[in-house]
């Protein structure tokens, strides 16, 4: 089965969904040019193999590369729901040691955040931290660019579930999120954030907000982010 790869980003975490086999040939470019370029914009990277059937010794010998080329530039590639077959490939190469593996895909970007024996702890920057959630990659990148330009630290996803998982990691002040993103599984935005953290400010964006005029837009998000920062102390 060809390899076919899936891509999302977590805050600053990218998230690599593997489905097929990586072994030589085709798929271990596919993997190297993908997952290359990616470690040079986001640093940390979790592949995710729950959905991988097969790995040869190219296969092994490309996640190597790839991981040493992560740590080189201060990041890390983690392997996250590696499946028994390929955990025993591991193993017995001895090349299990070499690897940050993680059952849950959760327990991997929490560590991606707070660092662990070969990756850095996202620490040190003591700009309030705030997540963005919307349905769109380009307002994402909009509310990211306003809010780190007024002194921010801004994380964003397209996801409620992966900005609870954030939320978990990063203990975040305030989570803006698009007026289309109110419920979590049929439980209100409020409710599903309090069960990870009730102090955690929440900021529900206009339901036009992507149409509106930029300057305007962005004029009204950062006294709405100021208000609720000042609320919360």
């Amino acid at each position: 089965m060809q390899l076919r790869l899936e891509s999302r980003p977590v805050g600053d975490v990218l998230i690599v969904q593997c489905h097929g086999r990586i072994v030589s040939g085709n798929e271990v470019y596919t993997l190297h040019s993908h997952v290359g370029d990616s470690i040079d914009k986001y640093g940390d990277v979790v592949l995710q193999l729950d959905q991988v059937e097969f790995v040869d010794s190219s296969g092994l010998g490309a996640l190597v590369r790839l991981m040493r080329a992560a740590r080189s530039k201060g990041g890390d590639l983690k392997l996250s729901g590696v499946p028994p077959r390929i955990r025993k490939m591991l193993e017995l190469t001895s090349l299990i040691s070499q690897f940050e593996t993680y059952d849950s895909l959760e327990e991997a970007i929490t560590a991606a955040y707070l660092g662990s024996k070969y990756s850095r702890p996202k620490a040190g920057d003591t700009r309030p931290r705030m997540l963005c959630v919307y349905e769109s990659t380009d307002v994402c990148t909009f509310l990211r660019e306003v809010l780190c330009n007024a002194g921010y630290n801004a994380l964003t996803t397209l996801s409620i579930d992966d900005a609870r998982i954030l939320l978990k990691a990063t203990k975040a002040k305030l989570v803006v999120v698009s007026a289309r993103l109110q419920s979590v599984h049929g439980k209100p935005i409020r409710r599903a954030l309090d069960e990870i953290d009730p102090a955690v400010s929440l900021l529900i964006l206009d339901e036009n907000f992507a149409t509106q005029d930029p300057g305007e837009a962005a004029e009204k998000l950062l006294t709405s982010v100021g208000s609720r920062l000042a609320a919360s102390g």
